[in-house]
């Protein structure tokens, strides 16, 4: 086998050569950071406050207004959990992932060992990616940093499988190695077994070889003559390591590598030690970012829109509540997992910034501020004594609510209060929506009365009764939000009751239909079939009554019928009376 005559300036030529691949592109940098479009939908809440609606922190609306009425949500009012139908707002966030190109690896995108074009020279598998630390794993012939090297210093070619033959002299091993056979001196052949006759009796000394030229004994190359010896060279003249590594000379005489302090490799490739590629240096993922400052040293810093827990980012930051992070009607929180959340009172709900209660509780609000004022006392002491209990435990209502100076000339008390009410009530959540559109709604207030609501250019929505249709009632302030309905602000209140029957709770059923002119002929279809003494009774009854207009439709021989035959009219009036309150 090889002695050791001429074999430490070979090997170190080899040594240098094997890991040049690796510094060539050592300072290379590159990303490819990954873009993704996010999307979620809100809370569900009233489709009244979904316009006003606001999204997360760091998402953005969808534009044009991405709005579902695909969701309901619950309120609680008066004592019960109402369900009601409502919406909710479709969000987005762009992201911007920070990753590196195949080939790189960690916070700064270093180029992996060997080059990004053929990693660990095509030997093994770079732990490339942002938050790795570009460590090569080599396959089973190989090692060394860059998997440069074949794990048998025997071995040679691209697969480190074919086994060096030289004798007497330094194989040209290695991945990119032939085989070839550097012999040392007084040896010849392909496989360096041959011996030159001239030389075997000049017997070298050690760090000598025999000149078959002019048959002598010379110090190697790269030795120095000192006295009778021959003075090994400094292994180190070659460069063999990194640029970053120091060398420094074994006690064999061998070129050692050693990366500095924080890096990390085998001395002939040096990789930076970046912390964040260590469980992100510590810094809490959710509410931090790993920021990479130089090997071996990194600090956390917060996330946008957080501040530090305890004035120092790594450990952990939160939202915090400022004085405009709520709308006064709600409480800022710092939830769970350190983000900002405006809370409403049981009872209410939100858009995400403000909260609203039932409708009375909203119609007070904004008589105490805003453009309307004082202008709502009226409008407040007429559902103050008219439908309290209604506007506070159910729901969803419509109200138009009028918007007119305190007037002394007309006295409010309850009666007349619920009259006004009922024709300023709608059943269900009517939203005017900004688009100018021409239809036509109709709307029946709870006192039966059709409403026909219309859009003009000049005064935006108005709205007629159909039985006083001489007058116009303007909406100038529309979509005010409730927890249980919405309200519309109008120009005028309508002071003439419905036309037809009226309430008294002093009163039978039987009384009120016998002194209400308008029910007449039901009067006496009742009288026909001896109902009234029933209606007399304590009940309670719901009744739908036919007015005589109603009555005056049969006459094509089905009212005939139900005056002359007594088991029909009893039949028709009954069907007309369900027992019990109405629900």
């Amino acid at each position: 086998m090889a002695g050791p005559r001429g074999l430490l300036p070979l090997c170190l030529l080899a040594f240098y050569l094997a890991g040049f691949s690796f510094i060539r592109g050592q300072g290379l940098s590159k990303r490819c950071d990954v873009k993704t479009t996010l999307s979620t939908h809100v809370p569900c809440t009233s489709c009244a406050a979904v316009k006003k609606q606001t999204c997360p922190p760091g998402w953005l609306r969808e534009l044009p207004d991405q709005i579902a009425q695909d969701c309901r949500y619950e309120v609680q009012l008066g004592g019960s959990m109402v369900s009601m139908s409502g919406c909710r707002r479709k969000c987005r966030k762009y992201m911007v992932e920070k990753a590196c190109c195949p080939g790189y690896w960690g916070s700064q995108c270093y180029e992996c060992p060997g080059g990004a074009q053929t990693p660990c020279n095509g030997h093994g598998t770079c732990l490339d990616g942002i938050e790795r630390n570009g460590t090569c794993v080599c396959q089973e012939n190989f090692r060394g940093s860059a998997c440069q090297e074949c794990q048998d210093p025997n071995r040679f070619g691209p697969d480190c499988q074919s086994v060096c033959s030289c004798v007497h002299g330094v194989c040209n091993h290695g991945p990119r190695g032939d085989g070839s056979c550097r012999c040392f001196a007084g040896y010849t052949g392909p496989h360096c077994d041959q011996e030159l006759p001239i030389c075997q009796k000049l017997r070298c000394p050690q760090n000598t070889q025999c000149s078959a030229e002019a048959p002598s004994c010379r110090c190697l190359p790269g030795y120095t003559q000192q006295g009778s010896e021959c003075q090994a060279p400094n292994p180190c003249w070659l460069s063999p390591c990194s640029p970053l590594a120091q060398c420094s000379v074994s006690p064999t005489g061998q070129a050692q590598c050693h990366c500095p302090e924080n890096y990390h490799g085998d001395g002939m490739v040096c990789l930076p030690k970046d912390p964040c590629t260590d469980n992100l240096a510590g810094c809490p993922s959710n509410s931090t970012l790993c920021v990479y400052q130089k090997p071996g040293q990194a600090s956390c810093i917060c996330r946008s829109g957080l501040v530090s827990i305890k004035s120092n980012a790594s450990g952990g930051c939160q939202a915090f509540c400022s004085p405009y992070s709520c709308d006064r009607s709600a409480t800022c929180q710092v939830t769970a997992d350190g983000k900002t959340s405006c809370v409403c009172k049981q009872g209410e709900v939100g858009d995400g910034r403000a909260c609203y209660g039932h409708l009375l509780q909203e119609v007070q609000k904004a008589m105490q501020t805003g453009r309307v004022f004082l202008q709502l006392r009226v409008a407040m002491a007429m559902m103050d004594q008219g439908c309290r209990e209604i506007l506070t435990t159910a729901g969803p209502f419509t109200v138009l609510v009028p918007s007119i100076p305190f007037s002394s000339s007309r006295t409010m008390n309850a009666s007349l209060a619920q009259q006004l009410c009922r024709q300023h009530i709608i059943a269900g959540q009517h939203i005017l929506e900004d688009t100018k559109s021409q239809q036509t709604r109709r709307w029946w207030t709870l006192a039966g009365q059709e409403i026909t609501v219309a859009f003009n250019q000049f005064t935006k929505y108005s709205y007629k009764y159909k039985d006083q249709p001489q007058q116009t009632f303007n909406i100038y302030k529309p979509n005010n939000v409730a927890a249980n309905g919405i309200f519309h602000v109008v120009t005028a209140l309508r002071w003439q009751p419905p036309s037809g029957i009226s309430g008294d709770p002093k009163k039978t059923i039987s009384q009120i239909l016998a002194s209400t002119e308008a029910f007449s002929r039901f009067e006496t279809i009742l009288e026909n079939c001896g109902l009234p003494s029933i209606l007399d009774g304590p009940g309670p009854f719901t009744v739908f009554a036919p007015s005589n207009e109603a009555v005056d439709s049969l006459r094509d021989g089905r009212l005939i019928y139900l005056f002359t035959t007594v088991s029909s009219v009893g039949e028709g009036a009954v069907g007309m009376g369900v027992p019990g309150p109405p629900r």
